[in-house]
């Protein structure tokens, strides 16, 4: 199903003070400002198409998923759709917190027009694809975790094999487990022919879905069209963003010494970011092949736009996503977070590397100081193949070994 927006804008009314609207009505005389949330947005996503949003914070790209749901209007312009609409917005949009739930699905299926059967089945599909126990079910919503509410929420949207979906960053919510499986059933809605608006920070996950995409930055459409020249058009911006940043601390260090730069900006962007990664054997840079045993050495680089201390962790993973090793600076003998602005690189050596035949990537994370909170990362990136061309053991590792026969 087609989704076309014509001349989309979407203002706000924002006041300083509650009052100030009774004033205003009173005495006829503005108090109030203009918030331009959205503005000029004109375009087309095809029927069977899975489309990227992507943007910073504040861009504007909610609003838009708000507006293509339907729970929001625009101030001008015009959404025009059909068919079954299933969204995923803010975490726990929809449900009540005080019923079950049992309860809060039956609710979802009757919005949906389903009685009698058709709910019972719903009901069942939802359920056993939330993967949620009947205790759990059972209980107000209210009680359930924010991982919880992901599951149910994105059960109960998906149950109904809708026509259009729209997914607004649920996914960073949740278990890898079950981020995979939701992935999963984006990928199968895709396949059936559903439409697809899917707006997530996670880039990889962009590139990965969506055959177009639309950055949106300040209200407005900056760029539209193939997935790779959209996010490379959006990292080319936030790499002159903290280039930027990167001068207007330098400035503040000179003018006050003694003054400690924050760990963000005034925006809430953090000051460090990961600007690549390089694996080296003694082949050469970055292969694509790599034997088993072989030395290999990998070389982080980090930009630093602040002065705030940062840890590392990088790991090697699958493309299933599970974790085959991982580490962090934290993790060192002295545990000492880097610190400094500039450019900083991080080595670590594999001597005779014990991987055995398949297919691997590479995740990292810039972290706090705590070594908790997430500043920057670049997931699944950088593949390489190991190939075990020497031994016939199988699995993930060589794992040292003797065989000890019995007489």
């Amino acid at each position: 199903m087609t989704i076309r927006f014509e001349g989309i804008e979407k203002t706000y009314m924002v006041y300083s003070r509650p009052q100030d609207r009774l004033w205003e009505w009173v005495t006829r005389k503005q108090r109030h400002r203009i918030h331009v949330a959205l503005t000029g947005v004109d375009f087309e996503v095809q029927a069977g198409e899975t489309f990227g949003l992507i943007g910073e914070n504040g861009a504007g790209k909610s609003t838009l998923l708000k507006i293509a749901a339907g729970t929001i209007r625009p101030t001008r312009g015009q959404v025009f759709q059909e068919g079954r609409v299933a969204a995923l917005l803010e975490l726990g949009a929809g449900f009540h917190p005080e019923e079950s739930g049992y309860d809060n699905i039956r609710f979802m299926a009757a919005l949906h027009g389903l009685e009698g059967a058709a709910m019972e089945d719903f009901i069942v599909r939802a359920t056993a694809f939330s993967e949620l126990t009947k205790e759990t079910l059972e209980r107000p919503v209210k009680t359930y975790s924010s991982g919880m509410f992901m599951r149910l929420a994105f059960a109960a949207a998906t149950a109904i094999d809708p026509d259009v979906l729209i997914v607004d960053e649920a996914l960073s919510v949740g278990d890898l487990h079950f981020q995979k499986k939701s992935l999963n059933r984006i990928l199968e809605l895709r396949e059936r022919g559903a439409t697809v608006l899917f707006c997530s920070h996670n880039l990889y996950q962009v590139r990965s879905l969506c055959q177009r995409a639309a950055w949106i930055h300040g209200g407005r459409v900056q760029a539209i069209g193939a997935t790779e020249d959209v996010v490379t058009a959006y990292e080319s911006h936030e790499r002159r963003r903290y280039a930027h940043l990167r001068v207007e601390a330098h400035e503040a260090a000179k003018k006050d010494e003694a003054a400690q730069p924050a760990a963000a900006s005034s925006s809430g962007a953090p000051l460090v970011k990961i600007a690549g990664l390089t694996i080296e054997t003694g082949d050469g840079i970055n292969p694509a092949q790599v034997d088993s045993f072989q030395d290999l050495s990998v070389e982080i680089e980090i930009e630093s736009y602040g002065d705030a201390p940062f840890h590392v962790l990088f790991a090697i993973v699958r493309p299933d996503k599970d974790n085959v090793f991982g580490t962090s600076t934290q993790f060192r003998a002295e545990g000492k977070p880097l610190q400094g602005t500039g450019s900083h690189r991080i080595r670590a050596r594999f001597p005779r590397l014990p991987l055995l035949s398949g297919e691997y990537l590479w995740s990292v994370y810039v972290l706090d100081d705590s070594g908790i909170q997430v500043l920057d990362m670049a997931e699944l990136i950088q593949p390489f193949t190991v190939l075990n061309q020497k031994h016939r053991e199988f699995g993930v590792a060589w794992l040292e070994h003797e065989w000890v026969l019995a007489e």
